[in-house]
């Protein structure tokens, strides 16, 4: 990639981003048992904390009665709504308050935790992220929530967690520094089954999951990741983005969170207090993902599946603090024109090709994606949807491993992302 084609933002962040010369790279090697704990972010909790939610999990684990149950998820709601404590003060990577979470959810059905998970209560979604971080990063809590007291099971459940670790990896295909070789350019092309569908993407891959179980074949899913903050703000309390959704129901957002570290500005988290940001240099670069396996866990059943998280250009407005890397300078004028349609497509085109590239290094079967950076990252959705075509239809990407891609648009029928992508593949 030449200079005069790499994105401005690379060029003025420079620092924040890999340093261009390497295509792919393996985050983590060589990991001992003893030693994988240390990798995941962990919050250090008070002695209040600690006391509270020591009280709350004995309670729990007392009873099977549903007025206690209640009442104390009551309490918890009203302390996190009271000027005393507030949010701010239920971290998800905390551990005592995960130890409430876990012992919460575990007297809930399945039904429920999805109930949890889109709630507009964020109190709620918390209480679901903490399950979902506490089984997707300590080896004393199997798969399934339920606490590990056997020496066998916790050793399995750590070498399935250092196997996740070990499968995370880094791709930066247009790296200003390196030239990338095609290898499949001289295999045969095929056809490539694309749809779509009005659902969201954990149950489109619960879907394939039970469709494939006779044949097992390695389904991805798009994470519409935030290239500097791990997950967007999946640990305070605003926003709703496919990524802080998707991610929180898999140890998607824990395997990401092991580049993270935390910024602490000691406002309240509704307005970012407490939020976690990729280390320096691991920022996510334009048309790089990471890849790693993820596993879902809050679904009626588990499904394994890769995740390729891609942070597609952002073209919000500049805000300090809150959106201080946005790319719309760049192509929008002050009024909102586009200033050049090439350059901007160009631009767009490579986060899309830098998936499907991902795609065909790691064999994946089926890709499950959508309308791409289309909610708050303000892309034109008709644009949008013509350049995934484009780049579909590229005989590259019809070469290899991927037979199937899915666009899960969870929109409402009247919706520009979903005529828009309607359009250009309901009848491929």
């Amino acid at each position: 990639m030449n200079s005069r084609t790499v994105p401005c933002i690379r060029i003025d962040y420079s620092n924040l981003y890999p340093c261009g010369t390497l295509i792919n790279k393996q985050i983590y090697t060589d990991i001992n048992e003893a030693d994988v704990n240390q990798f995941y972010l962990r919050f250090e909790e008070n002695d209040e904390q600690r006391s509270i939610f020591r009280k709350w999990t004995d309670e729990l684990l007392q009873t099977n009665d549903k007025d206690i149950i209640n009442n104390i998820f009551e309490e918890y709601r009203r302390l996190w709504c009271s000027r005393k404590y507030g949010s701010h003060f239920f971290d998800l990577h905390g551990r005592e308050f995960q130890n409430f979470a876990i012992s919460l959810t575990n007297h809930m059905e399945q039904s429920e935790w999805r109930q949890l998970s889109m709630s507009k209560s964020h109190a709620d979604r918390r209480i679901l992220r903490s399950r979902v971080y506490a089984i997707g990063s300590r080896d004393d809590i199997e798969w399934n929530g339920k606490f590990i007291d056997d020496t066998d099971e916790r050793k399995k459940k750590k070498l399935e967690m250092i196997q996740h670790l070990q499968s995370l990896e880094l791709f930066d295909w247009f790296a200003p520094n390196c030239e990338l070789h095609e290898s499949n350019l001289f295999e045969s092309d095929h056809d490539l089954e694309i749809r779509i569908t009005r659902q969201g993407t954990q149950e489109t891959i619960e879907e394939l999951y039970q469709n494939m179980q006779n044949e097992p074949k390695l389904i991805a899913w798009v994470n519409f990741a935030a290239s500097h903050n791990v997950c967007g703000s999946y640990s305070v309390d605003f926003g709703g983005s496919q990524e802080e959704e998707v991610a929180t129901n898999c140890d998607g957002a824990v395997l990401l969170g092991t580049l993270g570290y935390f910024v602490e500005t000691g406002l309240k988290s509704w307005i970012r207090g407490r939020w976690v940001s990729y280390k320096t240099g691991m920022h996510i670069p334009p048309g790089g993902n990471y890849w790693a396996m993820t596993k879902f866990v809050t679904g009626p059943f588990h499904v394994d599946c890769g995740m390729i998280a891609t942070a597609f250009a952002d073209f919000r407005p500049y805000i300090p603090i809150f959106y201080p890397y946005t790319e719309r300078k760049y192509f929008y004028t002050l009024i909102g024109n586009v200033k050049n349609e090439e350059e901007l497509e160009r631009r767009c085109m490579i986060d899309i090709e830098g998936v499907l590239k991902t795609c065909l290094a790691k064999q994946v079967h089926t890709l499950v994606t959508g309308a791409s950076g289309c909610g708050a990252f303000r892309h034109n959705p008709y644009v949008e949807a013509k350049l995934w075509k484009k780049c579909l239809e590229k005989k590259e990407y019809r070469c290899g491993s991927l037979k199937q891609v899915i666009f899960a648009v969870l929109d409402s029928e009247t919706s520009d992302n979903w005529i828009a992508f309607r359009n250009e593949f309901s009848t491929l």
